[in-house]
């Protein structure tokens, strides 16, 4: 995605109204790359996540048997709500980006979620943004994928066996997992007054905090 390439759809941070017509195709067409992205990435999603996802349409489908959606909307809020439009909005954090976006571009990524999203609760937009529903073509197009997309990734009704190796970047991940604690240090403080064992988690995260601002003073 272009960062200079805006997706702006609302009237009230747009200069001009003509604006709404180049945007509205920028963000129609960044949204079709992404949900073809998406919706191919089944066999690329860990089997053990897919299996959750097969446990909670069991739970959910187990206790309200007579509404057909309920087993799709459980794992879109799963999946969409919880980890991917998280990461969208967030890609630097979840480590898929190095720099922060631009301005312009986090906007973009805002917007992106948010139709998302609704696309994965099967919701089109309404009244209450008028602005956003030049989407909603791209919802309807996209709902029955979306139905049968949840179905496929949650088909996997047996626990799978542990896998034996791990790909990913442990210093990356160390990095990531410090700056959550350190984000948190607050709530982990109040928590170790139930729970001692996290007295040794904030104590490594401050002495973490402590070599690194020692290490960046360093290279200035």
């Amino acid at each position: 995605m272009d960062s200079r390439q805006s997706c702006e759809l609302n009237p009230s941070k747009l200069e001009s109204p003509i604006e709404a017509c180049t945007n509205a195709e920028n963000m129609l067409g960044l949204l079709d790359e992404v949900i073809e992205s998406i919706f191919s990435s089944i066999d690329a999603c860990p089997r053990t996540l897919r299996y959750i996802c097969s446990c909670l349409q069991k739970n959910v489908m187990a206790k309200w048997p007579n509404d057909p959606l309920v087993k799709t909307r459980v794992v879109s809020g799963f999946i969409f709500l919880r980890l991917l439009c998280p990461a969208i909005l967030n890609p630097r954090q979840f480590n898929l980006i190095n720099d922060t976006p631009s301005e312009i571009a986090a906007r973009s990524l805002i917007l992106v979620a948010k139709c998302l999203q609704n696309l994965a609760n099967l919701v089109e937009f309404g009244a209450k943004e008028p602005w956003m529903e030049v989407i909603n073509p791209f919802i309807l197009k996209n709902k029955n994928r979306m139905i049968k997309f949840l179905d496929d990734i949650s088909n996997v009704p047996e626990r799978p066996e542990p896998e034996e190796t791990f790909s990913g970047d442990p210093a990356r991940d160390l990095a990531t997992l410090h700056h959550i604690c350190a984000t948190h240090k607050d709530e982990l403080q109040n928590l170790n007054q139930h729970r001692p064992i996290l007295k040794k988690l904030v104590t490594v995260t401050d002495m973490l905090s402590k070599h690194k601002l020692h290490y960046t003073e360093m290279l200035r």
